[in-house]
């Protein structure tokens, strides 16, 4: 989308893309900006504190903030634009609004905000709309969470916290399963032998009851899991 210039006239400055108007106030009243200051107070109620909605007229880019709810940057009514909305008037390059992108304050602190562009009727940008939102809290807790969550992707290493063998148990072979990427629908007898082997390996079968509750899980009898773990440890632990 291309942004009309406006054209010389006896009711509006001259603009081009890169001259900005000079006469103030040409735009406050404009239903653009009337609105765009009522979603700026609902924003800020909304959002609350960490919200800030700034308020831009591109008739004088010097002084171009001419609304402003909140006080995360700590501007004021007058203040001039910021470099991003002058770049962009400066290049004509307001045909689309600009959506969560990162910014920063001095100190450190981390924005992430919004810039809309107001247009009047022939599709001029005459102002712009931006919020801002102080995430650096948002983010110190995300990293937090991060670091606390996280697990050594390069070790695999399960544990069931439970009290209940047969849970113990079903969760052993279900891992085993997930590690070898078969199904109990679809396992040979070798598939079942490799397994017994497998369980084995892990300390399974320390438990008295694992050889019933695994001759459950497989539509096994218990003598047949005895004769696959004893296949099984004849071969090496391999089939």
């Amino acid at each position: 989308m291309s942004v009309k210039v406006a054209k010389r006239s006896a009711r509006r400055p001259h603009t081009s893309a890169n001259t900005a108007p000079t006469r103030r106030g040409t735009h406050r009243g404009h239903i653009a900006f009337i609105i765009a200051k009522q979603l700026a107070t609902a924003l800020h109620q909304l959002l609350g504190p960490m919200c800030e909605v700034v308020l831009h007229d591109f008739t004088d880019l010097e002084h171009s903030i001419v609304h402003i709810e909140g006080n995360v940057t700590h501007r004021a009514i007058g203040g001039a634009a910021t470099d991003l909305i002058l770049e962009k008037v400066r290049k004509g390059d307001t045909g689309q609004d600009l959506y969560g992108y990162a910014t920063s304050l001095p100190g450190g602190r981390m924005m992430k905000s919004s810039t809309i562009f107001l247009r009047d009727s022939e599709g001029c940008a005459i102002g712009a709309l931006c919020v801002n939102l102080d995430v650096t809290d948002f983010v110190a807790a995300r990293n937090a969470l991060n670091a606390f969550v996280a697990t050594r992707d390069n070790e695999r290493t399960t544990e069931t916290l439970s009290d209940n063998i047969f849970d113990t148990v079903q969760s052993v072979v279900a891992e085993t399963l997930y590690e070898t990427g078969r199904s109990l629908a679809t396992m040979s007898r070798d598939d079942k032998i490799e397994l017994m082997s497998q369980l084995e390996s892990k300390g399974l079968f320390q438990v008295k009851k694992a050889v019933s509750i695994v001759a459950d899980m497989l539509g096994l009898s218990r003598a047949t899991v005895y004769n696959y773990l004893r296949e099984g440890r004849a071969n090496g632990g391999s089939v």
